[in-house]
């Protein structure tokens, strides 16, 4: 059996400087709190990961990323916020693996 776990590098750009963050699967439970315990960013995550406060808004840049679609709760939570732009994601439903590998992720500031 092989421990080696697979390095997962995600790129996040917060206030215009670029952070290159190195994790891999299952050390965090979602993208919200990888992104909270390694960039300080004022009002980021406020629920936590619950889905409800809409404060842990991204955008994924690599337009070809194929992630598992947002539910009604995610867009219903984007919508409250009164987003309306399309690729806005919480980043709190959005689980860290394979399929964020060399993502670039900008943290929506909009508030």
């Amino acid at each position: 059996m092989n421990s080696v776990k697979e390095t997962i590098t995600i790129n996040v750009i917060s206030d215009e400087v670029k952070y290159e963050l190195k994790t891999y699967p299952g050390e965090y439970r979602n993208l919200m709190m990888l992104i909270y315990d390694r960039i300080y960013v004022e009002f980021f995550g406020d629920c936590k990961g619950m889905g409800r406060c809409g404060t842990c808004l991204i955008r994924i840049l690599d337009n070809d990323r194929v992630l598992p679609a947002s539910d009604r709760n995610e867009a219903a939570t984007i919508k409250k916020s009164g987003i309306i732009t399309d690729g806005i994601r919480l980043s709190c439903q959005i689980m860290v693996d394979h399929l964020l590998n060399n993502a670039t992720i900008t943290i929506h500031q909009e508030y």
